[in-house]
């Protein structure tokens, strides 16, 4: 599995901490027979383990929440909100026109809405139920080439997700010669998110991209979870 977003990693026994916490045991072998010693990736919000479940032997991808990103993201909003006023005024000014209430409210109020939209990615139940139903609208819908992994329902948190580990490679990376097909399949999918269903793949709505797509060797697709990692 690829960086999707690149950000140095935390530290790995920080990310333990967090898993023994949400998880409410006190040694992780009580749930993983097999956990990598560093993330396989690493990225904004959170990194992601290979794991292997102790119950039944199947490998999971884990996903674990940065310490601190909703104090991060907090600062970052504070300070955008204090600025936006500025920004408005000096691209009217720029552009030669005057700047009203409005204009400023209007700055302060895109703002907020972005980060509404941040703050979501951080929550992640949301986010495996999301996957979910992204899975279920694929199936109802027939489009059966296009999956995503199937969320181990037992072991999210709000700071933990955990899901089905997959194989496949990037479709930017892949040589095959279905590559195109499916690259009009996926299109169509997202579509259909778009235009039938109503929500766009991933929690903050509008984030579709190719790093987040895996072509399988079963001839399919699987959109990761992780679009804001």
């Amino acid at each position: 599995m690829p960086l999707l977003i690149h950000r140095p990693p935390f530290n790995s026994e920080e990310a333990r901490t967090v898993l023994k916490r949400e998880l409410g045991v006190t040694n992780l072998n009580q749930i993983f027979s097999e956990l990598s010693e560093t993330p396989v990736a690493s990225a904004s919000i959170g990194q992601v383990y290979r794991g292997k479940l102790a119950e039944n032997g199947k490998d999971v991808a884990v996903k674990v929440q940065r310490p601190g990103i909703l104090g991060e993201i907090a600062l970052d909003l504070h300070v955008l909100r204090i600025l936006s006023p500025i920004q408005t005024k000096l691209q009217n000014l720029v552009n030669g026109l005057k700047t009203s209430q409005e204009d400023i409210d209007l700055g302060i109020a895109l703002v907020d809405e972005w980060g509404r939209g941040f703050v979501a990615e951080t929550d992640y139940r949301l986010e495996a139920q999301n996957t979910i139903d992204f899975e279920s609208a694929m199936r109802k819908r027939g489009l059966d080439a296009v999956c995503a992994p199937t969320v181990v329902e037992g072991l999210v948190r709000d700071k933990v997700l955990t899901t089905e580990w997959v194989e496949g490679t990037r479709l930017d990376k892949d040589a095959s010669e279905d590559v195109p097909r499916l690259c009009g399949v996926a299109i169509n999918a997202y579509l259909t998110m778009l235009l039938d269903t109503g929500v766009l793949v991933s929690v903050y709505g509008c984030r579709v991209h190719i790093l987040y797509v895996l072509y399988l060797n079963t001839n399919m697709l699987a959109h990761l979870p992780f679009t804001a990692l």
